[in-house]
């Protein structure tokens, strides 16, 4: 039985679980689509997007660089699988849940800071243009 292993997910990947993109148009619905995990996108998301290097990803993850490498190049597998048969694909996210934790961020400088107090303004910049986060944890089989 593979161990479990707790990944660190962005909070905004998380609101692309459920979303069905459509490649192309067609007639006829597409009955298999191609399945895309959470951790898979987040791996696509962090290294071609956000343009990191490989082993900030992996920390970002909670992995290993070895086993973030193999999750980006399941991911892109997928996608040129869908790419190629003409497919949709679908994110979809495990079993995800939050962590049970609160942080903040910053809505004009980007930063994100961990605490368990409220806060009203940054402590990087002083905006008081901010959000609270929650960490998302998966656990994939």
């Amino acid at each position: 039985m593979p161990r479990k292993l707790l990944r660190m997910i962005d909070a905004e990947s998380f609101h692309k679980v459920k979303i069905h993109y459509k490649n192309l148009e067609r007639q006829e619905e597409d009955i298999d689509p191609i399945i895309l995990n959470l951790e898979e996108y987040e791996a696509i998301r962090l290294y071609y997007y956000q343009k990191l290097d490989q082993s900030e990803c992996a920390n970002k993850l909670n992995v290993s660089q070895p086993t973030f490498s193999r999750i980006l190049r399941a991911g892109l597998e997928k996608i040129a699988q869908a790419l190629v048969e003409d497919k949709d694909f679908k994110i979809i996210g495990g079993h995800v849940f939050y962590e049970d934790w609160f942080g903040f961020g910053c809505w004009i400088c980007d930063h994100e800071w961990e605490t368990s107090d409220d806060f009203t303004q940054c402590p990087k910049c002083g905006s008081k243009s901010i959000y609270k986060l929650k960490k998302i944890v998966t656990h994939f089989k």
